[in-house]
């Protein structure tokens, strides 16, 4: 999307980080962010940051690129300014839970209505 495409929608959509140059893999599928020192993280992360500021002052939120994250890019998620971060760990977020290192719940465009109600509310699947 261009940058005037973005500004028409800032009113209706967040827009949060999905890091700036790091979103690639390896030559063997891994995410290149695990072979990043932290100090290319940080700069990488505050670089998106900047980025995004012009469409929201607010850029609290990372979702870690192939969900891969190490203790480096904790730590720059961190020190970037990162209130929350997002893994592609299955599960809930409980209370206590390192918010740079939330899980997720799995939602397929197959699964009904009440399988995604089941999955939000704690009901145990059946």
């Amino acid at each position: 999307m261009s940058v005037s495409e973005l500004n028409e929608i800032r009113d209706v959509f967040d827009f949060q980080s999905h890091t700036h140059f790091l979103h690639r893999v390896d030559g063997y599928r891994r995410p290149i962010l695990l072979s990043r020192s932290e100090h290319n993280i940080l700069f990488d992360f505050a670089r998106s940051r900047r980025a995004l500021a012009q469409f929201n002052p607010h850029v609290w939120y990372l979702s870690y690129p192939f969900g891969g994250f190490n203790d480096n890019a904790v730590k720059a998620a961190n020190d970037a300014g990162f209130h929350l971060a997002v893994t592609t760990m299955k599960g809930k977020v409980k209370p206590g839970d390192n918010p740079l290192l939330l899980k997720r719940l799995y939602i397929l465009r197959t699964d009904s209505l009440e399988t995604m109600s089941r999955l939000v509310s704690n009901q145990p699947q059946g």
